[in-house]
């Protein structure tokens, strides 16, 4: 039987469904504290969120080491690293203007928080106020979002980034048809935002979780210049 405890505060800031689901999902842990591996079936254990400007994290760790808490951290101290976290697709988008190269950058699913009675992913949030922009769906074009840009070299190295940072730079499969319709417009529709483990691995692209995630608010997007050439990664 599990022992993990979460304090109400914890609840407040990210709802009790979600809570409940993580909570109930707890048993071999790595410890947030102490960076030791618990075991939440023969110890006592604590959930800790971890929120900051562009990240929220749901973490675990032993009683000795903490109580259940929300902990406050500055701008860029909590935030996704594009090397482990952001997962790459170079799609063909189907639009009413035809099929569209597309690069997803996607996340496995982080915590939601709850402001104002609202929800809201504070990795989307950041990516809004960085000029990418909430999408009502597939079908029609993306809004420009001219500072950001996407650039490719030699084998699938890619860089995406915007005025703010650099997102991702690694390595994206690139078919292609997909070049081949990228190199003449020299533009993308970069789509950016969380989806389940399933949905990013899926061996085709599932357009209806893509669309769902637009409308749920987990995914914003924008039309982005393309390099191409690049060397300097």
């Amino acid at each position: 039987m599990t022992s993990v405890t979460i304090a109400s505060d914890v609840i407040d800031q990210v709802g009790l469904g979600q809570a409940a689901e993580f909570q109930s999902r707890v048993t071999v842990f790595e410890c947030v504290e102490c960076g030791t591996a618990g075991d939440a079936r023969t110890e006592p254990a604590v959930v800790v969120l971890r929120r900051s400007p562009g990240l929220s994290h749901l973490g675990v760790a032993h009683h000795r080491c903490a109580d259940s808490q929300v902990r406050d951290y500055g701008p860029g101290d909590l935030a996704l690293t594009g090397e482990t976290d952001l997962v790459p697709r170079a799609i063909g988008l189907p639009t009413v203007d035809g099929t569209k190269p597309a690069l997803l950058l996607a996340f496995e699913e982080q915590v939601a928080l709850i402001e104002g009675g609202h929800t809201y992913d504070p990795v989307v949030r950041q990516l809004v106020s960085e000029g990418l922009h909430e999408l009502p769906g597939l079908g029609k074009a993306a809004p420009d979002s001219p500072g950001w840009r996407i650039a490719l070299g030699a084998e699938g190295l890619v860089r995406v980034q915007s005025e703010v940072r650099v997102h991702l730079r690694g390595h994206v499969v690139v078919p292609p048809p997909w070049l081949s319709l990228a190199f003449p417009a020299r533009v993308v529709t970069l789509l950016f935002g969380r989806l389940s483990h399933a949905d990013i691995y899926a061996e085709q692209p599932p357009f209806r979780a893509y669309a769902a995630a637009l409308r749920d608010g987990r995914m914003v997007g924008g039309t982005v210049r393309l390099e191409t050439g690049v060397s300097a990664f």
